[in-house]
């Protein structure tokens, strides 16, 4: 951070006073934090002698190596200027920066971890080897692709050493191997070393850098309370790191959920609005935007307020407007390619955009001659030659997209003239003259390459690929000091100190911690990347970061989504289940939205047709079961996509899903051998002796680590079976008798609907006897507040058609089940409890009886449900399956 604060200076000027006052050796002070390093040159240089240095650790790396550090992105050209095209089939070749900046990535962890080149090139070769390998000879694999990049690995570091230049983890593995050199000449020098992050962050470089220094010289933890100097038997403490129980403070956090991802924005309005009213410093204020995308309109609605900002963010190319100016042109020039014209809407597109209407067309003109003219889905490019001849947007529509000389010399002729367009208000347009600047200098660079090699094929798809890659992995440090302002900067920023209060927002899962897909940053397996320890991302880091945060505030504010978008999938952080099952907390929801949304559109309505009425009676012959009752309930309209047309969701599968199947089958596994027999201590012992193995066999499946998202979900799962375990075995020792007799039971049975014959299906649960008593029960894994639920003769109706009420729908469907099957003959004649299994905030397991016909003081009987409930069953089947009732969409 660029903001050192006062408990952090304390600490360094106590530091620096000690090594005034003891220390008389020419001193090196180094950091990986240039903050500390400026604050501490700033204010103390003088008071050292001339040979006193103040160094980065990638500044003290360039300096014992001789080498200079290229950004990622100029490695990433230079790295294509020497491809040679027969060393690589063709697509892969030409698919270059999709895969290259990957193995970059991969040449990065490989260096900054130390890794053995030959062991690990030698494995993954043997790997690709063996799963391309046939039995058909003449179809036997003859390229092997890591095999070319073992041979590329070496070559880009020869040529970069020819240079003096090299990418970042190259600089720090050539620097470690000249460190004991470098000590040694300087056995009279103090390394001065300040850690700002927990030891165990550090990659193997900076570990060994930090060993190092500790044997010849004093190194500082700024993260600890106190002032300690680190020894080698503190950096072998591999326990260091603090895990959530004794270090987060609960009492000082607030959970807020929220349904829109703009709504967040009102949320931390009001917050603050809550805290100016306390009289609250707007400099002990920290917001965290999770999702950069929500910095503007935070930032805007703040300033509303009359609150000035400290910005000192990352703001990624991709996030700043003018990106789409440029996605717009090439998305126009990828579809002149395919169609040789112009697809109206694109050009449209480009020219509705507000930097071209702003600074290129400020007459709307050509857009209704466009309008009013031509009605055409295509137009040609000499109709857009009679309209912009002589605009300088020409530039873009007459490029040949096959010519990629011509494609790259117009780009940047392009980008120039907007350029010299937005120097006419720097300060307004500093972001955009920044991501200007940037991408000029991206493909000038690219130019010179192209211009240099010999025969490359590259057309306006590559120089699209270029700029998606460059736009999304490049960002602008957005830093606007104001020493009164709202402090404003990104989640794993490093805190140097406390702030009275702290708000997160966009505290989502994907968001933070980061869905890190293997997939998009490496082309190493995972497996491997765990056995040779070369994966760089680490959930227990950004825990900790939360940890460091949460600390260092009076009071913090999670906020999150809760409702799925095109954004994300609306489910909160794992890291505020963690806290959720650690704790008593509870998460405040706000339902009313404040935005209420004005939609013009009318929902979509289908009639239904004959084939539609055969599809249903197809489905009503193969099964209607409780969730797709629920479906239709939700939103008909989905229903017909999935049960009618068949179509496949193309949602993920939410993690809330995902692990309720897991733990489904796990308390299937763990149940099964004592059905038909009663539950005793012995079996309680025995399957909490089973359950971990069983877990973890379950979860992982042919996998061999615990990592990423099943970290996650062995937490929650083990925590579910340990406590559902417990709860059964707290009635047993009491002397309750529970007699198990169905696990995950599949039931179906025929009701007559006039002269339809209707199959209904489902899974039970759990059917067990609770001291002679039979029980239907549900296994939930989300929280419950309440202790039960009553269902009166005035609403039993609702549950049917209510989306509020389907977990009792569905126990109600499957107690009707339970009634007819025909393998319980004397089902009638009982009067069974149903009821929800469900976990408590504290993570204890509750049953919450659901109990029909309250007044009745009884539980439910066959012949009351005949009555009461089976007729609303009924009715709401006939209405699905009813030709004159349409199939109308749900607008939420």
């Amino acid at each position: 951070m660029y903001r050192i604060f006062l408990i952090v200076k304390k600490k360094i000027d106590k530091i620096i006073k000690y090594i005034l006052k003891n220390l008389n050796h020419k001193i090196i002070f180094i950091s990986k934090t240039s903050t500390i390093i400026e604050y501490i040159q700033n204010k103390y240089s003088s008071k050292f002698n001339s040979e006193t240095k103040f160094f980065t650790i990638k500044e003290f790396f360039e300096t014992i190596s001789g080498l200079k550090i290229l950004d990622h992105h100029s490695i990433l050209l230079y790295f294509f200027s020497f491809l040679k095209k027969d060393d690589f089939i063709e697509k892969k070749f030409h698919d270059f920066f999709n895969w290259g900046p990957k193995i970059l990535n991969d040449f990065q962890n490989i260096d900054f971890n130390m890794v053995n080149v030959e062991h690990f090139f030698d494995s993954i070769i043997s790997t690709e080897k063996i799963n391309k390998w046939d039995l058909d000879f003449l179809k036997q694999e003859k390229f092997f692709f890591w095999e070319k990049i073992h041979k590329y690995y070496y070559i880009l570091q020869s040529q970069l050493f020819k240079k003096g230049i090299a990418y970042h983890g190259m600089l720090f593995k050539t620097a470690i191997s000249c460190l004991d050199s470098f000590l040694s000449k300087n056995f009279n020098t103090k390394i001065v070393l300040f850690l700002v992050q927990n030891i165990a962050f550090l990659n193997q470089c900076e570990k060994i850098l930090t060993k190092k220094i500790i044997q010849q010289g004093l190194v500082y933890d700024l993260c600890e309370k106190n002032i300690s100097i680190f020894t080698l038997e503190s950096l072998n403490n591999t326990k260091r790191i603090l895990n959530s129980k004794t270090c987060l403070q609960y009492d000082n956090l607030k959970i807020i959920g929220v349904s829109k991802e703009i709504e967040q924005v009102k949320t931390v309005k009001n917050i603050i609005c809550k805290l100016i009213k306390k009289n609250q410093k707007h400099n002990k204020i920290l917001l965290i935007p999770g999702d950069k995308n929500l910095t503007i309109p935070l930032t805007h609605s703040i300033k509303k307020l009359g609150i000035n900002i400290f910005f000192n963010i990352d703001c990624s190319l991709n996030n700043i407007p003018i990106y789409y100016t440029f996605y717009f042109i090439f998305q126009l020039l990828l579809k002149k390619k395919k169609f040789k014209k112009f697809p109206r809407k694109d050009v449209i597109k480009v020219l509705s955009n507000g930097y071209i209407q702003k600074f290129f067309l400020k007459r709307n003109s050509i857009l209704k001659k466009l309008s009013i003219e031509n009605d055409s889905d295509f137009l040609c490019e000499d109709e857009i030659k009679k309209y912009l001849s002589r605009n300088d947007l020409w530039i873009i529509f007459k490029i040949q997209t096959n010519d990629i000389k011509m494609i790259l010399i117009s780009l940047i002729g392009f980008i120039r003239k907007l350029k010299k367009l937005l120097l006419t208000n720097r300060r307004k347009h500093f972001l955009e003259l920044n991501f200007i600047s940037k991408l000029e200098i991206y493909i000038q660079k690219f130019r010179i390459i192209v211009r240099k090699t010999k025969n490359l094929s590259l057309e306006i798809n590559d120089v699209f690929n270029i700029y998606e890659q460059f736009t999304h992995t490049e960002n602008i440090r957005c830093i606007r000091k104001n020493r009164r302002g709202l402090y404003v900067t990104g989640f794993i920023d490093i805190f140097l100190e406390n702030f009275d209060v702290v708000i997160i927002t966009s505290f989502n899962e994907g968001v933070i911690p980061p869905n890190y897909n293997n997939q998009n940053s490496s082309l190493i397996p995972f497996d491997m990347e765990k056995k040779l320890q070369i994966n760089n991302t680490n959930e227990i880091f950004y825990f900790h970061h939360l940890t460091r945060i949460i600390q260092f505030s009076k009071q913090a504010y999670l906020i999150y989504k809760d409702q799925p978008d095109e954004i994300n999938s609306g489910e909160k952080s794992r890291f505020i289940h963690r806290i959720e099952i650690n704790s008593k907390i509870s998460t405040e929801k706000i339902k009313k939205p404040f935005f209420p949304i004005k939609s013009k559109r009318h929902p979509i309505v289908i009639d239904k047709t004959k084939s539609i009425i055969r599809c249903l009676h197809e489905l009503i012959n193969k099964g209607l079961s409780p969730s797709s009752i629920h479906l239709y309930n939700y939103n008909p309209l989905l229903f017909y996509y999935k049960k009618i047309l068949k179509l496949r969701d193309p949602e993920k599968i939410f993690y809330k899903k995902k692990i309720g199947k897991i733990i489904h089958k796990i308390l299937k596994i763990l149940y099964d051998p004592i059905k038909e027999n009663l539950i005793t201590i012995d079996c309680i012992h025995d399957m909490k002796k089973n359950y971990e193995p069983i877990v973890k066999k379950v979860l992982l499946e042919k996998k061999e680590i615990i990592e990423g998202n099943n970290m996650f979900f062995y937490s929650i799962i083990k925590n579910y079976v340990e406590k559902f375990i417990s709860w059964d075995e707290k009635f047993v020792k009491r002397g309750h008798k529970i007699f198990i007799k169905e696990i995950e039971k599949k039931v179906s049975s025929i009701l007559n609907i006039g002269s339809k014959k209707i199959k209904l299906h489902g899974i039970i649960d759990r059917i067990d006897e609770y001291d002679g008593t039979t029980r239907i029960l549900d296994y939930k894994i989300g929280f419950s507040r309440i202790k039960e639920i009553n269902v009166s003769l005035k609403n039993i109706e609702n549950i049917f058609y209510d989306i509020n009420y389907v977990n009792t729908m569905q126990l109600l469907i499957y107690v009707y089940l339970w009634f007819q099957s025909s393998i319980l003959k004397e089902n009638k004649k009982k009067s069974p409890i149903i009821g929800i299994i469900s976990p408590k905030m504290n993570g204890d397991i509750l049953q919450i009886p659901i109990n029909i016909f309250r007044v009745l003081k009884t539980n439910i009987t066959y012949e009351n449900y005949k009555i009461n409930v089976l007729p609303f069953l009924i009715q709401r089947i006939s209405d699905i399956l009813d030709p004159s009732i349409p199939i109308i969409e749900k607008i939420y």
